[in-house]
């Protein structure tokens, strides 16, 4: 980890909290319009307190969804996943912050699989790295991204560093994501290969 830097400025930069953002904050302003619509009938019908009872709870239901949705997007608004000469890049909150150098790597590689059964669903997508000398346990940064499991690779330890690409990051950034990840660790790369669908949770994916 290299503390108090940023990325490059020709860095494959990949925003994933701002896209983020843009899902979720129409969401919670749909969620608090919902909250509002019983109070704001009870209001102009003049209903009576069984109504406004309902109302009330109405609101509150919708009302914490929205406070809910745009909380959580606003607080990962500055997530990002980002590739340089240096490394890679990952920002998760002002807490995790990491960089994980080229140099201190033996491989890189993705990971792919189906959320549902029988290749349905959508595909999810791991970054898998190797690094040398084995994981950084005691680091707080990086913590978050260890994992162990089978990797079913030859040379690719079942422990590594493991970051999962949400679904709608996939979508959005789609090859220029992956691109940008092969083409920065160069003869490192492992290749991607497919898993069986299940083998990536969504609690494995970042943002």
């Amino acid at each position: 980890m290299l503390p108090g830097r940023t990325p490059s400025p020709d860095a494959a930069m990949f925003r994933f909290g701002k896209q983020r953002m843009r899902r979720t904050v129409p969401g919670a302003i749909i969620a608090l319009a919902l909250g509002l619509s019983m109070p704001i009938s009870c209001l102009v019908y003049g209903y009576g307190v069984g109504t406004w009872v309902f109302a009330v709870l109405w609101f509150l239901v919708f009302g914490a969804a929205g406070v809910f949705m745009g909380w959580v997007g606003w607080a990962d608004r500055d997530a990002y996943l980002a590739f340089d000469a240096t490394g890679v890049w990952w920002w998760h909150d002002k807490t995790a912050h990491a960089v994980i150098p080229w140099d201190s790597l033996d491989s890189v590689g993705l990971f792919l699989c189906h959320q549902g059964p029988d290749d349905s669903g959508h595909r999810l997508a791991s970054l898998e790295l190797c690094p040398t000398g084995g994981v950084q346990e005691h680091d707080p940064a990086l913590a978050p991204l260890v994992v162990e499991d089978r990797s079913g690779v030859p040379g690719v330890p079942d422990r590594r560093y493991r970051i999962g690409i949400p679904v709608f990051a996939t979508r959005h950034y789609g090859q220029p994501l992956l691109e940008a990840a092969r083409s920065r660790a160069a003869h490192r790369w492992f290749g991607e290969h497919e898993r069986a669908a299940g083998y990536l949770r969504p609690q494995d994916l970042i943002s």
